[in-house]
């Protein structure tokens, strides 16, 4: 995947089409049509901008997260693939999840507050 699919999806991860996009980050619609098409390089203005949108500038350029290194591949992988879904079957998801994890709750794992493994919001210290 080159930088203009993951520049799309981070664009539909924030809920925008193209046309809003663009006015957000200072583009026109066909400048941003050749971004994500990979026809236009990314120049560093523009990057400034897209950081200003709350876009992850590092998953665009790298495919990597920027939150990846302490999520660890496959759970980047799984975040990147859950944003990629429309917000119907994201609902979905979530669903599936919090049963699966209700289903397996008191089983440690790392939680979104914290890679440890063993830090857990609701116990006190």
């Amino acid at each position: 995947m080159g930088f203009g699919a993951r520049l799309a999806e981070e664009r539909k991860r924030l809920g925008l089409k193209q046309a809003e996009f663009a006015g957000l980050v200072g583009t026109d619609v066909p400048k941003q049509s050749l971004y994500e098409n990979d026809r236009r390089e990314l120049r560093a203005e523009y990057l400034a901008r897209l950081v200003e949108a709350d876009v992850d500038v590092v998953y665009i350029l790298t495919g990597r997260r920027s939150d990846a290194e302490w999520l660890g591949e496959n759970a980047s992988d799984l975040l990147t693939s859950y944003l990629a879904l429309p917000p119907e079957l994201r609902h979905a998801l979530e669903h599936v999840a919090r049963a699966m994890a209700d289903q397996f709750a008191g089983h440690a794992g790392a939680t979104l507050h914290s890679g440890r493994m063993d830090y857990r919001p609701d116990e006190q210290r």
